[in-house]
């Protein structure tokens, strides 16, 4: 039975997936004939001059096309290379027209006509730029490579993160091939996952999902579909500057699933409405800016009128902000009611940017055209009072489709928002990407809630007389109308401002702080009721922390008191502090807010929120949706609650439900399912004798060797440590540290054994910071793996394994475990022992699958150990060089023991030394080997010369790889 292996269960698979569906497969000797052997020509030149002249009749011709190429030659191998690089791709760019005197736009994509484009990839794709590299499979549109598609076999660790990793270090070795690549895929043959190139991040890595979640030929077939690459090329990759840098995203699946739904119902004109709820964290803004751009160039739509409706004046500036660096058209921000009355009045046609608020007394029937097209963000905001009335009235025909990053609630706003954007009871949502999807897919992660001493928290009698009673009877659903309750709740402030009260919150922060989030690497926000409240938060705390850790950020009001005129900042500070604060290495740690950047501040590095102010509902959400962005490192985002609040989740959050569950779960609950865990390892640990000091290592080697053990239990501990690193150092788990640290031994254990060709580095990307820091604390563990068995590979290995009185398993574990870290140490001076290795796998998966014995495993791994160390003293002893004795070795297997065949195979084969890049070389040097080969023996059949002469290059294949 053939072992799995990449080639032939993934790389083979996707080839015939990919052609399938019109891809054509070009193989790598032909592509390098196109590219003259020059390993650092990135296009496929003929095709490329072709498709330029047949898509830009009379604009490039003959005299110009060179010209056209070297330009697409000297754009920077840099990240905003990339950027100007996908400009041209979308047909931004003008070549001068000499007959014409004029400037005219070309196309290297037919966008319009995606058959009219050739669309092609090849396999072991080599290219030279700062280092040699190649890459699994690389696709090409019109002689254009766009792709880079990693493949690993499904047999790996952790396989998409390995090729993951691979895709990073090319970019930064190959930065003139990759400043034309736009994406990148990685795959193991089970799963698909893809991201933007040149922005290698967790929060920009994403899987692509089918129905069937491992149906592999639909995921290729789905995700390289022509049209659906030509849509990611013309709109669904996106650079915008975001707090001064730089970004580049890939839009998701749930985002190009809504933005083709609105377009369908826009163009179907049968339906008006649509509600589209997207979590929040999912990019939402994103979505609404690319679907107003292809709105925008949409021919039927005759030119229409988008209109972005935001619930807050501070959005508004940075939505405004966000379309400007996308680069969008025609943008105009309605400065006033009256600017946008007469903006609607004078039928403009464009993007207007304005607030809900404005349409306030908005005349009826202002413009009756049905091209207008509303995207109101937080819809739900667009019915608190009589504004939304306003709106749907001055533009009676216009579509209107609302976006939420909540679940629709069951008050009367609520029903209000269903009624006015959806079809109930048949069509709730057009489109919904709810908060469980969205942990499962990494987009966000998962909020714990804890409750602050009793004592800290506000009596419910003020609580729900002044705040919780007040929001529900006015229907209250924004940030701002909560602001408004506040200042009317003067019991409520008095308590909650108390100095007493804030200084032992600080006192408490400053603690919880230092102890559990700064260990982390990760930043806080404290919410305060108001401005006033802030300010004096920052008194307090300063005398716990420094200075430089906190900042406040407020609006200023020139009436303010000394106090809130004491933090206020400027403009620019406040971009600073923005920025700076999405960096781990800067300061400050922790911002101190009440009202700005609660809404729309991405900061990924924000961990903790110290809620000190009473939200509820959609404005609670949207508050603590601040902390579920993923980051590295980062499982969870953690709520402090000094209100109490969450006492009642029900009534702070009328949609509580399944929905919403998922992604809000109370802290204590993480201590029950912690204690969970912790019995289900101990029921594994007293399978294993651990009590004989001499002999429990080797215990826990026998005891794992059957993998679905090793698998089960690496599942349940990395569960452990997820939690251990959200508790630590809770006293809670003072009666489980002894414990957790033998569950470390354990994992590392494991880990050195059964990976041995994992470098120890693999295991610690697993670890995560605090369990790290145990580590480090703890000389045993730390010195662990030097206990472990260890063969030295000699001619006598036999004999030490054979006194040895370790079980059969663990001879085979330590065995397998020595041979493959004495083979990776020496590759590269003896690249036969390459194939050793395969060998050794070979039988591995023979004893995994029951189809040979442990004995009979430990007898072949034996003789491989005593073949390789006499291999090596006859290495040393007989004056070839590395490249030399590989094929010597090669040759003896075949019963040829010729030193002097070995020199000349070695000569003719560095005499060819391009035979990978080029068939006709490679025929050539072929043709050569045998001729040696048969010439000296004649007594061989010609079946075993194809067979030696197979391995003498698929050697030189390795030790050129080693090189690399």
């Amino acid at each position: 039975m053939r072992l799995i292996s990449e080639k032939k269960d993934v790389q083979d698979r996707v080839i015939n997936h990919l052609q399938a569906i019109g891809w054509e497969y070009i193989p790598p000797a032909d592509l390098n004939g196109k590219r003259g052997c020059d390993m650092k020509e990135p296009f496929i030149l003929d095709i490329l001059e072709r498709k330029l002249k047949e898509l830009n009749k009379g604009i490039i011709t003959d005299e110009n096309v060179g010209d056209v190429v070297r330009r697409l030659r000297l754009i920077p191998s840099t990240f905003t290379g990339n950027q100007e690089f996908l400009d041209y791709l979308r047909g931004k760019k003008t070549v001068y027209v000499e007959r014409e005197k004029r400037e005219r736009n070309f196309k290297l994509i037919d966008f319009e006509n995606p058959e009219n484009n050739h669309f092609a990839f090849t396999k072991e794709f080599w290219f030279e730029d700062r280092e040699k590299r190649r890459m699994d499979i690389v696709l090409f549109i019109n002689g254009i490579p766009i792709c880079d598609f990693e493949l690993k076999s499904p047999t790996v660790y952790e396989a998409e993160e390995e090729a993951f990793e691979q895709v990073n270090i090319y970019n930064k070795a190959l930065p003139e091939l990759f400043k034309y690549l736009q994406f990148y895929a990685v795959s193991e043959g089970i799963r698909l996952f893809y991201g933007p190139t040149w922005k290698y991040e967790s929060k920009t890595f994403y899987r692509w999902k089918v129905e069937n979640g491992f149906n592999f030929e639909k995921l290729i077939k789905s995700f390289f579909d022509k049209k659906e690459v030509i849509e990611t090329l013309r709109s669904y990759i996106v650079f915008m500057t975001v707090d001064e840098e730089l970004q580049k995203y890939i839009l998701k699946q749930h985002q190009r699933r809504a933005i083709r739904k609105i377009i369908k119902r826009v163009l179907e004109g049968k339906k008006k409405k649509g509600l589209i709820w997207h979590t929040q964290g999912a990019y939402k803004t994103l979505t609404m800016i690319v679907l107003a751009d292809e709105l925008r160039k949409i021919p039927e739509l005759e030119n229409p009128t988008i209109i972005v409706v935001i619930d807050r004046l501070e959005l508004e500036q940075q939505i405004y902000q966000n379309f400007q660096a996308y680069g969008y058209p025609n943008i105009v921000r309605a400065k006033s009611k009256k600017h946008l009355r007469k903006l609607l009045k004078d039928d403009y046609r464009g993007l207007i940017i304005t607030t809900i608020h404005k349409f306030e007394g908005m005349p009826k029937h202002i413009n009756k055209r049905e091209n207008i097209i509303l995207l109101i963000d937080e819809a739900h905001r667009s019915q608190e009072g009589d504004l939304g009335n306003y709106m749907r009235g001055a533009l009676p025909n216009a579509f209107y489709f609302g976006f939420t990053g909540t679940p629709v609630d069951k008050t009367k706003v609520g029903r209000g928002t269903f009624i006015a954007f959806g079809y109930p009871p048949e069509e709730a949502y057009l489109d919904k990407y709810t908060i469980d999807e969205s942990i499962e897919d990494g987009t966000t992660v998962p909020l714990y809630y804890t409750l602050a001493k009793t004592e800290l928290h506000v009596d419910k009698e003020t609580l729900e007389e002044e705040f919780f009673r007040v929001i529900e009877e006015e229907g209250i659903a924004s940030i701002e109308g909560v602001n408004k309750i506040i200042e009317r709740a003067e019991k409520l402030k008095a308590v909650l401002k108390a100095k007493d009260r804030i200084d032992k919150i600080a006192k408490h922060i400053a603690e919880h702080y230092k102890k559990f989030v700064e260990p982390l690497g990760f930043k806080a926000f404290i919410v305060a009721v108001d401005r006033e409240a802030c300010a004096l938060y920052k008194e307090a705390i300063d005398k716990y922390l420094p200075q430089d850790y906190t900042k406040v950020v407020y609006t200023s009001n020139y009436r303010d008191s000394e106090l809130l005129k004491k933090y206020h900042i400027s403009e620019e500070e406040e971009k600073r502090i923005r920025k700076d604060f999405k960096s781990p290495e800067k300061l400050p740690k922790i911002l101190i807010v009440t009202e700005k950047l609660l809404t729309g501040y991405d900061a990924p590095v924000l961990y903790v929120m110290y809620l000190d102010k009473p939200l509820k509902d959609h404005a609670l959400l949207q508050a603590i949706a601040r902390i579920n962005r993923p980051y590295a490192g980062k499982t969870c985002g953690l709520i402090v609650d000094y209100i109490g609040i969450f006492e009642d989740l029900q009534r702070a959050l009328a949609f509580y439900s399944k929905d919403v569950e998922a992604g809000l779960i109370d802290y204590d609950k993480l201590k029950e399912r912690f204690k969970e865990l912790m019995n289900k390892a101990d029921e594994i640990l007293e399978e294993i004798d651990l009590e004989d000091e001499n002999k429990r290592i080797q215990n826990i080697i026998d005891y794992f060797f059957e993998e679905d053990k090793r698998k089960e239990y690496i599942k349940i501990f990395r569960q452990i440590q997820e939690i251990y690193e959200i508790l630590s150092p809770d006293e809670f788990l003072r009666d489980y540290i002894k414990k957790y640290r033998l569950l470390v031994q354990i994992y590392e254990i494991i880990y050195q054994t059964y990976n041995p060709e994992a470098e120890r580095r693999r295991i610690r990307r697993d670890i995560l910071k605090k369990t790290e820091g145990l580590i480090k604390k703890n000389v045993e563990l730390l010195n662990i793996v030097d206990n472990l068995p260890l063969y030295e590979i000699n001619e006598d290995i036999a004999k030490t394994i054979k006194a040895d009185k370790l079980s059969q398993r663990v001879k085979v574990a330590s065995l397998y475990k020595s041979i493959k870290i004495h083979i990776e140490k020496r590759r590269k001076a003896s690249p036969y022992l390459v194939s050793i290795a395969e060998k050794v796998e070979k039988i591995i998966s023979q004893l995994r699958e029951r189809q040979r014995s442990v004995e009979s495993a430990l007898e072949e791994l034996t003789k491989i150990a005593e073949d390789i160390a006499k291999a090596e003293k006859e290495q040393s002893k007989s004056g070839l060089s590395r490249e030399e004795f590989s094929y010597f070795w090669i040759l003896r297997r075949h019963g040829i023991e010729n030193e002097n065949i070995s020199r000349k195979i070695h000569e003719i084969i560095s005499s060819k030394e391009h035979w990978t890049f080029n068939e006709n070389v490679e025929r050539e040097l072929r043709q050569d080997l045998y001729k040696v080969l048969q010439k000296e023996l004649q007594k061989l059949q010609l079946d075993n010369v194809v067979n030696l002469v197979n391995e003498l290059l698929g050697i030189d294949k390795i030790m050129r790889s080693e090189e690399l």
